[in-house]
Order: C-alpha cells, then sequence, then structure tokens
C-alpha cells in the first residue's frame, strides 16, 4: 500500500491504529487509516492510486463493501471517512483528524520514518495526536485502548531514541472475529 501511494506520489499522514503501532503500542487494526494533504492535485493522485477494477467501497451506512473501480477526489469529503478495499489492503481515508485538524494541522508534530529497506519515506501523526483523536472519537473501541496509548506515550516521552522502527510493525492484523474495524 505504502509502495502505490509513493508511486502516486501522494502526500499523507499516517494515523490510528497502524501510525499508534509504529510508536510501539501493541495496537491492532485491520485496516492504514491516512489523512491526505488536501490540496486538489494531491487527491487527483490519492484518487487515481485507488482506481482499480478490484477496488470496492463501503458506504458509512453500510455493511457492505461494493464495486467502485472509479474513485473521484470529492469522495472523500462527502463522508467523515471513505473506506476502500484495494488490491493492497484495506485504506480508510480522513480529510481531518478529530481533536486534531486537517493535514497540516497533523505535520505539524509529525513523525518522519525513513523506510531504506522499502526505499520510502513516511509521515506518522504523533502519538498525541493519535490519543486525541481516539478520546475526541469517543468509541468504545477506542476509549478502551486509551490506558494502553498513555501508557506507550510516557514510554516514549521517557526513551525517545530507544525506539527503533520494526517493519513488523507495517503488517496489518485481522481483528479478532466480531469486532468494529
Amino acid at each position: 500500500m505504502l509502495g502505490m501511494l509513493a508511486e502516486h506520489k501522494v502526500r499523507y499522514a499516517i494515523v490510528g491504529g497502524v501510525g499508534a503501532r509504529l510508536q510501539g503500542t501493541p495496537y491492532v487494526t485491520g485496516d492504514l487509516d491516512i489523512v491526505p494533504d488536501p490540496d486538489p492535485a494531491n487527491l487527483e493522485r490519492l484518487a487515481a492510486a485507488l482506481s482499480s477494477d478490484v477496488t470496492t467501497k463501503k458506504a458509512a451506512d453500510s455493511t457492505d463493501y461494493r464495486p467502485h473501480p472509479v474513485v473521484r477526489p470529492e469522495e472523500f469529503f462527502a463522508e467523515y471517512f471513505a473506506m476502500y478495499q484495494t488490491t493492497y489492503g484495506p485504506l480508510d481515508i480522513l480529510i481531518e483528524l478529530p481533536g486534531v485538524g486537517s493535514y497540516d494541522a497533523i505535520m505539524r508534530n509529525a513523525r518522519r520514518y525513513d523506510l531504506t529497506s522499502y526505499g520510502l519515506s513516511i509521515h506518522v501523526a504523533s502519538l498525541e495526536d493519535i490519543i486525541k483523536s481516539k478520546e475526541t472519537a469517543g468509541r468504545s473501541k477506542d476509549l478502551i485502548l486509551l490506558p494502553t496509548l498513555y501508557e506507550a506515550a510516557d514510554q516514549l516521552a521517557r526513551e525517545p531514541d530507544d525506539y527503533a522502527l520494526s517493519p513488523d510493525a507495517l503488517v496489518v492484523d485481522q481483528p479478532p472475529a466480531g469486532t468494529d474495524t
């Protein structure tokens, strides 16, 4: 997924569970959440990257993914978040991170990781911003995880240089059956 986004020169910040996991938490998630730069040209590139004969989209009021081979930039603004299944896995797109704001607000505190073995650089929302978004969203699945996120944030604040990014953190796990993603 990250390679596909890089190939299309999409600017984005990783948020949500993968963002938390990249910063040392044991967070389990079934998808990659991103907040893209809302520049129209960037959103055009993101839409082009997602457009594929195998892409499906889930409407906010549905539990089913439906074929969606052509993605348009305006879709990213139509719902709180847009959920897609792609050849590379599931991707949720938010134009704003609750409690934090848009891409520019996230980037003020974001961490950059150079994944030299992949030839990529990625930006990840700070753990503090991810926590703020979970607090603001107030969903039960997020609130349950807050103590773990608080503990990880404290650890990261005490020992910021001891954390080494593991490529294993980029693996998206499937959550236990019966849980929402």
